[in-house]
């Protein structure tokens, strides 16, 4: 596998700098708390030394494998960059950082929901993840809101437009995109929740 600078041509640039400013200062602290070098970690996770410097101070986006790749370096879940609120009515959400590119995504259960996790994610024209992936929980539920998301799972394409719902182990290679001309938006429910490994206790 060749070095991946964590972009997905074509796709549309991320619409949240400061919360990317804030995932990548989080992957910075983890990463010193670790006495990881840059160049350490950017060979591991196959990045570029640039690129991952670049990621750290919220200057560019990072496709889902990538971001995923870097967290496993770190030895971290990709839940350990979430802000999760500790108020038990969450109303809109709270912006989270999966990675992806024309994403904006929103945590919607609070931190102390420990069967399940809800999060929505909102895909601009093009926008997507960047590419396949696994997560580490069981069960994926996935359910259209709005516009139409094209999921692959594993060899197989499922349409979700508003009001259509599919599931599937979080485990099998998976992505997704908006293959349309308008804003697509999707609803996703883990069970058992994204690992939070730094906030173990150890």
């Amino acid at each position: 596998m060749g070095i991946d600078d964590g972009r997905q041509a074509g796709g549309a640039a991320k619409s949240s700098p400061a919360l990317e400013a804030s995932a990548g200062a989080q992957l910075r602290k983890i990463r010193m708390s670790r006495g990881l070098s840059l160049t350490e970690v950017a060979q591991q996770a196959e990045v570029t030394k640039g690129f991952l410097s670049q990621l750290e101070r919220g200057l560019t986006s990072v496709s889902v494998p990538t971001l995923l790749r870097v967290c496993d370096v770190l030895r971290i879940g990709v839940g350990d960059l979430f802000a999760y609120s500790d108020e038990q009515v969450v109303g809109s959400g709270s912006p989270i950082d999966m990675g992806g590119e024309g994403v904006a995504e929103y945590l919607l259960t609070a931190a102390d929901t420990t069967e399940f996790q809800v999060f929505r994610s909102v895909i601009e024209p093009g926008g997507g993840a960047g590419g396949p992936y696994r997560l580490d929980t069981g069960t994926i539920f996935a359910m259209g809101l709005r516009g139409s998301t094209r999921l692959i799972v594993g060899e197989e394409t499922r349409m979700l437009p508003a009001g259509a719902s599919t599931s599937f182990s979080g485990q099998t290679l998976h992505q997704f995109d908006n293959p349309g001309t308008t804003v697509s938006e999707i609803l996703w429910v883990l069970s058992p929740p994204l690992l939070r490994v730094a906030r173990r206790p150890s």
